[in-house]
């Protein structure tokens, strides 16, 4: 795999200090459940706190869903909406035994460092593959094995226009493997997700969220490497 030559220990820290310290997102149907007014920084520290638990009762786990939802931003709006006179999948994955055990058994999966939990989740009717890995992520951070976040933008700040590509030549676990490796060499510790928030915050600099076009092409920190990646993504779409 190759990593673009990006300074990485400034785009983590450009993570922190903007995306970091946004607003979480919320809309009517999400504050039915949750009202969070604080940053995406204290959001994440309390995911990571509560997903830190040995032991998690239902309401414990069902807060950690709604503030992966509000950490996520708009792309999930859709877990909380009702679709063809069926329930929302929040209010499903509250009230149907079947789905919430089966959220529990890729948590089980999840804090064994099991990718396998990946598959299980995107099996939970409107979590899709788009979050079926930050569920990854979070309930996995105290295991052996650390999983990471890979979506359009890391697929796109890596050279690939959707993340079907860049599952094409890697497996998922290939991709968490090279991340903890990178980790090594950027920070000198075991910490993928160093590598994934530092390619989130350059790429969402830079790029629309579907690798389409530039988001912005000012010329900042790393703008050069910016422009290889661009030629990559936009070879079939003359930009």
């Amino acid at each position: 795999m190759i990593f673009p030559k990006i300074d990485y220990k400034f785009w983590l820290s450009y993570w922190n200090e903007s995306i970091g310290k946004g607003d979480v997102y919320t809309n009517k149907n999400i504050e039915k459940y949750i009202q969070f007014k604080k940053d995406i920084n204290h959001c994440t520290s309390e995911i990571i706190e509560l997903t830190s638990k040995d032991e998690t009762n239902k309401k414990t786990i069902l807060r950690v869903v709604d503030l992966i939802y509000s950490w996520g931003g708009p792309s999930g709006r859709m877990f909380y909406s009702k679709t063809k006179g069926k329930i929302s999948p929040r209010e499903e994955l509250e009230t149907n035994e079947v789905t919430y055990n089966t959220y529990l058994e890729g948590i089980r999966y999840a804090k064994q460092g099991d990718s396998v939990c990946i598959e299980i989740f995107n099996g939970v009717r409107g979590i899709g593959s788009s979050y079926a890995s930050k569920h990854a992520y979070f309930w996995s951070l105290n295991s052996h094995n650390p999983l990471i976040i890979v979506d359009s933008k890391i697929a796109g700040a890596l050279g690939y226009r959707t993340i079907n590509n860049l599952e094409k030549e890697f497996s998922y676990n290939e991709i968490v493997k090279s991340f903890l490796l990178k980790s090594q060499v950027e920070f000198n510790e075991k910490n993928p997700s160093k590598i994934e928030r530092s390619l989130f915050a350059f790429h969402n600099f830079y790029f629309l969220n579907d690798n389409s076009n530039w988001k912005n092409k000012d010329q900042f920190k790393d703008f050069k490497e910016a422009k290889n990646i661009a030629k990559i993504l936009f070879e079939n779409n003359n930009n």
